[in-house]
């Protein structure tokens, strides 16, 4: 475990495995821990963290995703509220989750002084744009499938970050478990996100947080270069230039098999008439300026769902 990022309000903690990021936000109303990761003395350092700032504050957990890297800590902390998206929330393969979790815990031999629990919400996020208010601490939440079914993003409006789940990491390409047409609408969103929210900042799931808009920009054109780049091979049986991809990504040996497994599932949707390939196709349609009208202070109707 290692600090990767650190200011008054923002401090990123990197776990040994996967290189999987626990973003720990403090205001003056709240503290904010979303994706406690990941192993079990990792999660215990950020509690003692979190237990020395918090204070009087409000402690929120919040989920972006159900994957078990993303959940294993969630009964290391004692919280005051709960977020996730309603998928997530109603997630029908929650024991399959948790499966995960064990089976990762015994194949290292792990133990965790903690049970092991589906993460149980108190905030559900149904749609784009929902908002939450802790005192002078505003929240907007955006779903984010592609991923997983389940995936949500979240902005920090003051501090001028978002949270994006396991989106535009720096060492990994596009894991695709759910649908690439949802993985490709969310990418597309973000410009759309950033518009009515403006941040600077984005904090990926694994890996570095990208500090600059032209950074994640970057990272949003290479996923997108690699979804479509996959779609042409498959389309046009061409094999696909898999060393195009370790000269960009790192970890060739685990990456791989991930790269088969999007090879998979998007053969499955092509052949299933889920998508077709444009010969024509560029990337230039998703290179759409900002708008920098007033829509950057566009406030949301506060409508969620809650307990």
């Amino acid at each position: 475990m290692q600090i990767i990022f650190r200011d008054p309000g923002v401090t990123i903690f990197q776990s040994a495995l996967f290189q999987t990021n626990t973003t720990v936000i403090r205001t003056d109303d709240a503290v904010i821990v979303v994706d406690p990761a990941l192993l079990p003395d990792e999660v215990l350092e950020i509690r003692r963290y979190v237990d020395t700032i918090r204070g009087k504050r409000h402690l929120s957990l919040i989920f972006t995703h159900s994957d078990y890297d993303h959940i294993a800590g969630y009964k290391a902390f004692n919280p005051d509220r709960v977020f996730m998206s309603k998928v997530m929330a109603e997630n029908p393969d929650k024991e399959q989750a948790l499966e995960a979790v064990r089976k990762f815990d015994d194949d290292f031999y792990i133990t965790r002084p903690y049970p092991i629990q589906y993460p149980e919400g108190s905030f559900f996020v149904f749609r784009d744009g929902v908002q939450y208010r802790q005192g002078h601490t505003k929240m907007t939440f955006y779903q984010a499938p592609g991923h997983t079914a389940d995936g949500m993003m979240v902005v920090i409006w003051q501090l001028g970050i978002c949270i994006a789940g396991d989106y535009l990491s720096n060492i990994e390409f596009p894991f695709i478990y759910d649908s690439s047409n949802a993985y490709v609408e969310t990418l597309e969103k973000l410009t759309l996100i950033h518009d009515r929210n403006w941040f600077t900042k984005l904090i990926p799931g694994h890996g570095d947080p990208s500090m600059t808009i032209n950074e994640w920009l970057k990272r949003r054109t290479e996923a997108l270069a690699y979804i479509f780049a996959l779609r042409e091979s498959i389309a046009t049986k061409v094999p696909f230039d898999e060393n195009s991809l370790w000269d960009r990504y790192p970890f060739k040996r685990s990456l791989q098999e991930e790269h088969r497994k999007n090879l998979a599932l998007m053969t499955r949707e092509y052949e299933q008439g889920l998508w077709t390939w444009d010969p024509d196709f560029s990337l230039d349609k998703f290179e759409e300026p900002f708008e920098m009208d007033n829509k950057n202070n566009l406030v949301f109707e506060a409508d969620a769902e809650e307990e």
